[in-house]
Protein backbone atom coordinates (compact mmCIF):
# COMPACT_ATOMS: atom_id res chain seq x y z
CA UNK A 1 0.00 0.00 0.00
CA UNK A 2 1.15 3.61 -0.77
CA UNK A 3 0.21 6.99 0.10
CA UNK A 4 -0.73 9.29 -2.42
CA UNK A 5 2.11 11.75 -2.04
CA UNK A 6 0.24 15.07 -2.67
CA UNK A 7 -3.33 14.27 -1.33
CA UNK A 8 -6.44 12.64 -3.51
CA UNK A 9 -6.05 13.67 -7.44
CA UNK A 10 -9.28 13.36 -9.16
CA UNK A 11 -7.69 10.05 -10.85
CA UNK A 12 -7.70 8.81 -7.75
CA UNK A 13 -11.36 9.79 -6.18
CA UNK A 14 -12.74 7.67 -9.66
CA UNK A 15 -10.02 4.85 -8.80
CA UNK A 16 -11.61 4.59 -6.03
CA UNK A 17 -15.53 5.13 -7.16
CA UNK A 18 -14.79 2.67 -9.56
CA UNK A 19 -13.71 -0.26 -6.85
CA UNK A 20 -16.66 0.32 -5.26
CA UNK A 21 -19.10 0.29 -8.20
CA UNK A 22 -17.30 -3.31 -8.60
CA UNK A 23 -17.59 -4.43 -5.57
CA UNK A 24 -21.27 -3.12 -4.87
CA UNK A 25 -22.07 -5.08 -8.27
CA UNK A 26 -20.61 -8.60 -6.83
CA UNK A 27 -23.10 -7.51 -4.01
CA UNK A 28 -20.24 -8.04 -1.18
CA UNK A 29 -19.92 -5.77 1.82
CA UNK A 30 -16.79 -4.30 2.74
CA UNK A 31 -16.35 -6.35 5.51
CA UNK A 32 -17.02 -9.42 3.41
CA UNK A 33 -13.85 -8.42 1.38
CA UNK A 34 -11.86 -7.38 4.65
CA UNK A 35 -12.37 -10.73 5.62
CA UNK A 36 -10.75 -12.07 2.18
CA UNK A 37 -8.35 -10.16 2.02
CA UNK A 38 -7.71 -10.83 6.01
CA UNK A 39 -6.98 -7.00 6.18
CA UNK A 40 -9.79 -4.78 8.65
CA UNK A 41 -12.83 -3.16 7.19
CA UNK A 42 -10.98 0.15 7.38
CA UNK A 43 -8.42 -0.63 4.39
CA UNK A 44 -10.49 -1.14 1.44
CA UNK A 45 -13.04 1.51 2.58
CA UNK A 46 -9.86 3.90 2.53
CA UNK A 47 -9.14 2.84 -1.19
CA UNK A 48 -12.29 3.31 -2.18
CA UNK A 49 -12.65 6.58 -0.30
CA UNK A 50 -9.17 7.37 -2.24
CA UNK A 51 -7.29 7.95 0.91
CA UNK A 52 -4.60 5.29 -0.04
CA UNK A 53 -3.89 3.34 -3.19
CA UNK A 54 -3.80 -0.14 -3.17
CA UNK A 55 -0.82 -2.41 -5.19
CA UNK A 56 -0.91 -3.80 -8.21
CA UNK A 57 -0.93 -7.20 -6.58
CA UNK A 58 -4.03 -6.58 -4.52
CA UNK A 59 -6.33 -4.79 -7.02
CA UNK A 60 -5.61 -7.97 -9.10
CA UNK A 61 -7.00 -10.04 -5.91
CA UNK A 62 -10.19 -7.67 -5.71
CA UNK A 63 -10.86 -7.87 -9.44
CA UNK A 64 -10.96 -11.43 -9.20
CA UNK A 65 -13.19 -11.37 -6.28
CA UNK A 66 -15.89 -9.09 -8.24
CA UNK A 67 -15.01 -11.13 -11.17
CA UNK A 68 -13.90 -8.78 -13.59
CA UNK A 69 -14.08 -9.55 -16.97
CA UNK A 70 -10.86 -10.12 -18.47
CA UNK A 71 -11.26 -7.24 -21.12
CA UNK A 72 -11.48 -4.67 -18.37
CA UNK A 73 -8.72 -5.64 -15.92
CA UNK A 74 -6.11 -3.76 -18.10
CA UNK A 75 -8.29 -0.25 -18.02
CA UNK A 76 -8.52 -0.87 -14.28
CA UNK A 77 -4.72 -1.33 -14.25
CA UNK A 78 -4.06 1.62 -15.80
CA UNK A 79 -6.07 3.24 -14.15
CA UNK A 80 -4.38 2.53 -11.18
CA UNK A 81 -0.82 3.61 -12.51
CA UNK A 82 -3.14 7.10 -12.70
CA UNK A 83 -4.04 7.40 -10.09
CA UNK A 84 -1.06 7.21 -7.93
CA UNK A 85 0.45 10.25 -10.17
CA UNK A 86 0.77 12.91 -7.36
CA UNK A 87 -1.23 15.85 -8.55
CA UNK A 88 0.77 19.29 -10.17
CA UNK A 89 1.03 21.00 -6.91
CA UNK A 90 3.17 18.70 -5.48
CA UNK A 91 6.01 21.09 -5.53
CA UNK A 92 3.99 22.93 -3.26
CA UNK A 93 1.81 20.04 -1.41
CA UNK A 94 3.08 21.89 2.29
CA UNK A 95 1.16 25.19 1.48
CA UNK A 96 -1.91 23.60 -0.81
CA UNK A 97 -4.81 23.15 0.59
CA UNK A 98 -5.98 19.46 -0.57
CA UNK A 99 -9.12 18.51 -0.89
CA UNK A 100 -10.07 21.92 -3.46
CA UNK A 101 -7.00 22.03 -5.09
CA UNK A 102 -7.39 18.77 -7.12
CA UNK A 103 -10.87 19.45 -7.31
CA UNK A 104 -10.76 22.72 -8.71
CA UNK A 105 -7.64 21.61 -11.29
CA UNK A 106 -9.97 19.22 -12.56
CA UNK A 107 -13.08 21.01 -12.93
CA UNK A 108 -14.91 21.69 -16.02
CA UNK A 109 -16.94 24.42 -15.00
CA UNK A 110 -16.83 26.22 -11.82
CA UNK A 111 -19.38 28.79 -10.38
CA UNK A 112 -18.51 31.72 -7.68
CA UNK A 113 -20.38 33.63 -5.50
CA UNK A 114 -18.16 36.00 -3.84
CA UNK A 115 -19.95 38.52 -1.35
CA UNK A 116 -17.04 39.48 0.57
CA UNK A 117 -13.20 39.26 -1.51
CA UNK A 118 -12.81 38.23 -4.90
CA UNK A 119 -12.57 34.64 -5.20
CA UNK A 120 -8.68 33.06 -5.19
CA UNK A 121 -8.50 32.68 -9.14
CA UNK A 122 -9.45 36.04 -9.77
CA UNK A 123 -7.03 37.82 -7.55
CA UNK A 124 -3.72 39.70 -8.69
CA UNK A 125 -0.43 38.11 -6.99
CA UNK A 126 -0.62 41.58 -5.04
CA UNK A 127 -4.25 41.59 -3.75
CA UNK A 128 -3.49 38.16 -2.79
CA UNK A 129 -0.87 38.77 -0.33
CA UNK A 130 -2.45 41.61 1.01
CA UNK A 131 -5.39 39.61 2.04
CA UNK A 132 -2.71 36.85 3.44
CA UNK A 133 -1.60 39.70 5.86
CA UNK A 134 -5.08 40.33 6.59
CA UNK A 135 -5.49 36.88 7.81
CA UNK A 136 -2.39 36.04 9.17
CA UNK A 137 -0.43 38.73 9.77
CA UNK A 138 2.52 36.22 11.38
CA UNK A 139 3.01 34.31 8.66
CA UNK A 140 6.08 33.30 8.12
CA UNK A 141 6.94 35.22 4.50
CA UNK A 142 8.57 31.93 3.17
CA UNK A 143 5.30 29.93 3.24
CA UNK A 144 3.50 32.86 1.78
CA UNK A 145 6.03 33.42 -0.88
CA UNK A 146 4.96 29.82 -1.12
CA UNK A 147 1.17 30.25 -1.29
CA UNK A 148 1.32 33.13 -3.83
CA UNK A 149 3.71 31.04 -6.01
CA UNK A 150 0.51 28.01 -5.89
CA UNK A 151 -2.02 30.84 -6.86
CA UNK A 152 -0.38 32.05 -9.80
CA UNK A 153 0.16 28.22 -10.84
CA UNK A 154 -3.78 27.67 -10.12
CA UNK A 155 -4.61 30.32 -12.23
CA UNK A 156 -2.16 29.29 -14.73
CA UNK A 157 -3.40 25.93 -14.76
CA UNK A 158 -7.40 26.18 -14.38
CA UNK A 159 -8.10 29.44 -15.95
CA UNK A 160 -5.64 30.06 -18.24
CA UNK A 161 -4.73 26.77 -19.79
CA UNK A 162 -1.12 28.26 -21.11
CA UNK A 163 1.23 25.73 -22.86
CA UNK A 164 3.49 25.21 -19.87
CA UNK A 165 0.77 23.77 -17.96
CA UNK A 166 0.07 20.59 -19.81
CA UNK A 167 -3.71 21.33 -19.69
CA UNK A 168 -5.21 22.51 -22.48
CA UNK A 169 -8.72 22.30 -21.28
CA UNK A 170 -9.66 25.93 -19.36
CA UNK A 171 -12.11 25.78 -16.46
CA UNK A 172 -15.01 27.83 -17.31
CA UNK A 173 -14.85 30.26 -14.44
CA UNK A 174 -18.29 31.96 -13.88
CA UNK A 175 -18.83 34.92 -10.78
CA UNK A 176 -21.08 36.56 -9.23
CA UNK A 177 -19.73 39.86 -7.28
CA UNK A 178 -21.38 41.73 -5.04
CA UNK A 179 -20.64 45.76 -6.00
CA UNK A 180 -19.97 45.94 -2.38
CA UNK A 181 -16.65 43.25 -2.69
CA UNK A 182 -14.84 45.81 -5.34
CA UNK A 183 -15.37 48.26 -3.03
CA UNK A 184 -14.45 46.66 -0.40
CA UNK A 185 -10.15 48.09 -0.33
CA UNK A 186 -7.43 45.30 0.07
CA UNK A 187 -4.19 46.63 0.14
CA UNK A 188 -3.43 50.28 -1.04
CA UNK A 189 -5.57 52.44 -3.58
CA UNK A 190 -2.88 51.19 -6.67
CA UNK A 191 -3.34 47.45 -5.25
CA UNK A 192 -7.04 48.13 -5.69
CA UNK A 193 -6.52 49.99 -9.12
CA UNK A 194 -4.42 47.32 -10.72
CA UNK A 195 -6.86 44.47 -9.21
CA UNK A 196 -9.75 46.64 -11.48
CA UNK A 197 -7.49 46.63 -14.75
CA UNK A 198 -7.11 42.86 -14.14
CA UNK A 199 -11.08 42.33 -13.70
CA UNK A 200 -11.90 44.27 -16.76
CA UNK A 201 -9.13 42.52 -19.12
CA UNK A 202 -10.87 39.95 -18.47
CA UNK A 203 -14.39 41.37 -19.54
CA UNK A 204 -13.26 42.81 -22.43
CA UNK A 205 -11.63 39.94 -23.93
CA UNK A 206 -14.35 37.79 -25.71
CA UNK A 207 -12.00 34.71 -25.48
CA UNK A 208 -11.41 34.44 -21.85
CA UNK A 209 -12.73 31.50 -19.78
CA UNK A 210 -13.45 33.92 -17.40
CA UNK A 211 -17.45 35.41 -16.72
CA UNK A 212 -18.03 38.06 -14.81
CA UNK A 213 -21.23 39.64 -13.31
CA UNK A 214 -21.68 42.09 -10.21
CA UNK A 215 -24.76 42.74 -8.65
CA UNK A 216 -25.83 46.02 -8.03
CA UNK A 217 -26.56 47.28 -4.47
CA UNK A 218 -30.10 48.10 -3.59
CA UNK A 219 -31.01 45.39 -5.94
CA UNK A 220 -33.82 43.30 -4.38
CA UNK A 221 -32.64 39.89 -5.12
CA UNK A 222 -33.83 36.74 -3.51
CA UNK A 223 -32.81 36.00 0.15
CA UNK A 224 -31.42 33.10 -0.29
CA UNK A 225 -27.92 34.37 -1.87
CA UNK A 226 -27.42 36.34 1.00
CA UNK A 227 -27.44 33.52 3.37
CA UNK A 228 -24.99 31.79 1.43
CA UNK A 229 -21.46 32.73 2.16
CA UNK A 230 -18.46 32.41 -0.37
CA UNK A 231 -19.69 29.39 -2.51
CA UNK A 232 -18.07 27.30 -5.35
CA UNK A 233 -20.16 24.99 -7.74
CA UNK A 234 -17.96 22.33 -9.79
CA UNK A 235 -18.52 20.24 -12.35
CA UNK A 236 -16.43 17.97 -14.09
CA UNK A 237 -16.26 15.45 -17.06
CA UNK A 238 -15.54 12.78 -15.45
CA UNK A 239 -17.88 9.65 -15.46
CA UNK A 240 -18.89 9.19 -11.66
CA UNK A 241 -17.70 12.53 -10.46
CA UNK A 242 -20.53 14.45 -8.90
CA UNK A 243 -21.30 18.09 -8.69
CA UNK A 244 -19.14 19.38 -5.79
CA UNK A 245 -20.37 22.26 -3.81
CA UNK A 246 -17.18 24.15 -1.79
CA UNK A 247 -18.07 26.89 1.04
CA UNK A 248 -15.15 28.86 1.80
CA UNK A 249 -14.24 30.22 5.18
CA UNK A 250 -11.39 32.25 6.74
CA UNK A 251 -9.65 29.19 7.59
CA UNK A 252 -8.78 25.94 5.74
CA UNK A 253 -10.03 24.14 8.60
CA UNK A 254 -13.61 25.77 8.07
CA UNK A 255 -13.74 24.57 4.58
CA UNK A 256 -17.06 22.61 3.62
CA UNK A 257 -17.04 20.23 0.60
CA UNK A 258 -19.95 18.13 -0.40
CA UNK A 259 -21.15 16.26 -3.35
CA UNK A 260 -24.90 15.86 -1.96
CA UNK A 261 -27.01 16.28 -4.60
CA UNK A 262 -29.62 18.58 -2.71
CA UNK A 263 -27.45 20.94 -1.35
CA UNK A 264 -25.80 21.62 -4.58
CA UNK A 265 -29.39 22.00 -6.45
CA UNK A 266 -30.35 24.37 -3.82
CA UNK A 267 -27.25 26.66 -3.68
CA UNK A 268 -26.95 26.30 -8.18
CA UNK A 269 -30.97 27.75 -7.69
CA UNK A 270 -29.74 30.48 -5.38
CA UNK A 271 -27.49 31.76 -7.85
CA UNK A 272 -28.69 30.95 -10.81
CA UNK A 273 -32.05 33.10 -9.93
CA UNK A 274 -29.97 35.81 -8.12
CA UNK A 275 -27.71 36.14 -11.75
CA UNK A 276 -30.94 37.37 -13.38
CA UNK A 277 -30.75 40.61 -11.17
CA UNK A 278 -27.51 41.28 -12.47
CA UNK A 279 -25.96 43.10 -15.30
CA UNK A 280 -24.76 40.45 -18.58
CA UNK A 281 -21.50 39.35 -19.14
CA UNK A 282 -18.90 41.46 -20.93
CA UNK A 283 -20.93 44.87 -18.78
CA UNK A 284 -18.30 47.04 -17.82
CA UNK A 285 -17.36 47.51 -14.00
CA UNK A 286 -19.43 50.11 -12.25
CA UNK A 287 -16.30 51.47 -10.77
CA UNK A 288 -12.49 51.74 -12.18
CA UNK A 289 -8.74 52.17 -10.90
CA UNK A 290 -9.66 55.73 -11.18
CA UNK A 291 -12.28 55.18 -7.89
CA UNK A 292 -9.08 54.29 -5.94
CA UNK A 293 -6.71 57.60 -7.22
Amino acid sequence: MSQPRSGPTVALRCFGADLRRRREAAGMTLQGVADVIKKDRATPARWENAETVPNPRMVAVLLDLYKTPVAERGEVLHALEEAKKPGWWHPWREVAEVGVIDLESAATGIRSYAPGVLPDLLQTTEYAEALMSLRNPYEDPAVRRLRLELLEARKEHTIEGKPSTGNGDRAGLWVLLEEGTLRRRVGGAGVMARQLDYLEAHIADVGSSVAIQVIPPGVPHPLAISLCGHIEILRFKEFGMGERLIQIGLHPAMTLITDDSDAVENYRMAVDVTSGFAPPRFTPLPLTSKDFG
